[in-house]
């Protein structure tokens, strides 16, 4: 009995291994000496040290990220004058401020106006240029700088009338049944040519007064069938077809793009969900807070009481002098913009209604930052973004950001010229662009007074040209406008309709005036001045003589 139980206690301790001493069971520490109980301390001291430094790394991590957003944001809102401190409460700006927010509320969804308004709202005449051959009678000019904005806040008012029609759905977008889609119009296209031709006959331009009598600016839906486009158009994926664009390039003259895979690409990709997604929202202070890693694109709503927006800079506007300008910020995001458009879309918007534009952009410093810092705006058309040239971005030491400009239907740019050469890329919808060369600065009403807001840009609407001789619309037309108009019909143009998935070619200081011509998206790079221009079509030279020092 004894030798078995002497088994049996032997076979206990060989069934159970003894631990190494590191494995033991904890008996907190009671009866372990001195030295394991400080090598215990000093590993968890260890432990401890390590996350938090871990901890610190991370938050500095965000904190790096979010003060490089933080800045950029700080940047675009006092470029686009959104001071939101600045209020003009109280001022005699305030008035018209309020009058602006709810005019035409009352007849939004009504196809006449019972002449309580008027159909067309003509160009100022204090604003416009002297009249060539004239004195400058107009009133003197703020040549200081003033910090105010203008912007309405719309976020805490009641819906406004359209939205009882706008689509529920965020993705929903029905045009309306008699509306053109312009990505799906019929259009003939011109035989290449395989060389820069040696005369002007290249682009054919006519009088604009013609172009707009053929093709009324405001009647959307009855465009020429099939529009006969007259730009040469080159096959992105044709070596041999890309060499000849190089050359028209180089010669500072107009052309299109197409078929270029990133182009098409994004067409796909940028719905406005996704979009959406990807801007900062104006209304609102925490985006970073949401997307502490991500980095979102700057953008911001514009609004005209009709379909004209003009270009104007709201520091040198003064209302008391000038009156309302031109359009105003707001505080919407990006998604209710895009509500808005899908309605413009839905309803056929009349040219008289208010109009809202969207316009966003990226630095030049973002390309040259890690991508993981780039906005979706440069991940998505890196030919655009790159660092290096591309045939769309070929001087990247000029190369200044892009520029990205989303429009409704009917929204129309005064015309203007860009000093950079410009590639304009349509993603998304369709835009109507009249191009008229340097030579025909004379002829476009552009505002030559430097400290003008409106400085090189025109306030004149084109679209008013057809009520020149019409008894009934033109009636109330101011007499400095109506003598402006028609200097302006006569100035050489071209016009293109610019589809998604395209590419155009504005050449150094030509002028480009432009409607969409449904709910589009648009970004445009450019790569630096071209002094010399064309010798038949003019140059800087004829800028400057036409706008003055500083074009």
């Amino acid at each position: 009995m004894i030798t078995t139980n002497n088994n049996t206690t032997r076979q206990k301790k060989t069934t159970k291994p003894q631990q190494p001493q590191y494995y033991q069971e904890d008996d907190g520490g009671a009866e372990k000496g001195d030295e394991r109980r400080l090598a215990r301390e000093r590993q968890h001291f260890l432990s401890t040290l390590l996350l938090f430094f871990g901890f610190m790394f991370l938050l500095l991590i965000y904190s790096r990220s979010s003060q490089h957003r933080a800045a950029k944001e700080k940047s675009w809102l006092h470029k686009t004058n959104f001071y939101h401190n600045q209020r003009l409460k109280g001022s005699k700006e305030d008035g018209w401020l309020k009058d602006w927010k709810y005019a035409g509320e009352h007849n939004e969804h009504e196809e006449e106006d019972g002449g309580k308004e008027e159909m067309y709202r003509w160009s100022d005449a204090r604003l416009l240029p002297p009249l060539p051959g004239q004195a400058d009678k107009s009133m003197p000019l703020e040549e200081e700088p003033q910090r105010r904005h203008y912007r309405i806040d719309r976020r805490r008012d009641p819906p406004m009338a359209w939205e009882a029609y706008a689509d529920e759905e965020e993705e929903q977008h029905m045009m309306h049944p008699d509306a053109i889609d312009y990505t799906k119009h019929d259009y003939t296209y011109p035989t290449l040519l395989t060389s820069v031709p040696s005369t002007n006959n290249y682009p054919p331009l006519e009088p604009l007064g013609d172009l707009l009598q053929r093709w009324p600016q405001d009647e959307l839906d009855t465009p020429p069938t099939p529009f006969v486009e007259q730009l040469l158009h080159f096959d992105y994926q044709n070596s041999e077809e890309m060499k000849i664009a190089v050359l028209f390039r180089n010669a500072e003259l107009p052309f299109k793009i197409y078929n270029i895979p990133e182009v098409d690409l994004a067409t796909k990709k940028w719905t406005d969900d996704y979009v959406g997604k990807e801007f900062h929202d104006p209304g609102s202070g925490n985006n970073d807070l949401f997307h502490p890693m991500k980095a979102l694109a700057d953008g911001h709503a514009d609004e005209s009481l009709d379909n004209f927006f003009s270009f104007y800079k709201p520091d040198l506007w003064s209302v008391p002098k000038m009156g309302p300008p031109p359009s105003i910020s707001n505080d919407w995001s990006y998604s209710k913009w895009a509500s808005h458009a899908r309605y413009a879309d839905k309803v056929k918007l009349p040219h008289n209604q208010r109009h809202f534009y969207w316009q966003a952009g990226v630095p030049r410093e973002e390309r040259l930052q890690s991508e993981k810092y780039w906005t979706f705006i440069s991940r998505d058309l890196p030919s655009f973004s790159s660092k290096d040239a591309t045939f769309f971005g070929f001087n990247p030491k000029e190369q200044k950001g892009i520029q990205c400009r989303f429009g409704e239907r009917g929204v129309t740019a005064a015309t203007h010229y860009d000093a950079g050469r410009n590639m304009v890329v349509m993603i998304k919808g369709a835009k109507r662009y009249i191009l008229s060369p340097p030579i025909a600065c004379p002829k476009l009403g552009i505002v030559t007074k430097k400290h003008h807001p409106a400085w090189r840009h025109s306030l004149l609407n084109f679209g008013h040209m057809n009520f020149l001789d019409d008894d009934v619309n033109g009636k109330s037309m101011p007499s400095e406008e109506r003598a402006w108009l028609e200097i302006a019909k006569e100035a050489p143009s071209i016009d293109t309709v610019l589809k998604a998935g395209e590419v155009l070619y504005i050449p150094s200081h030509w002028f480009h005036y432009i409607t969409s011509l449904q709910k589009s998206a648009q970004c445009n790079t450019r790569s630096g001045r071209h002094k010399e221009g064309n010798p038949h079509f003019g140059g800087h030279k004829d800028v400057l003589a036409c706008v003055g020092g500083g074009a």
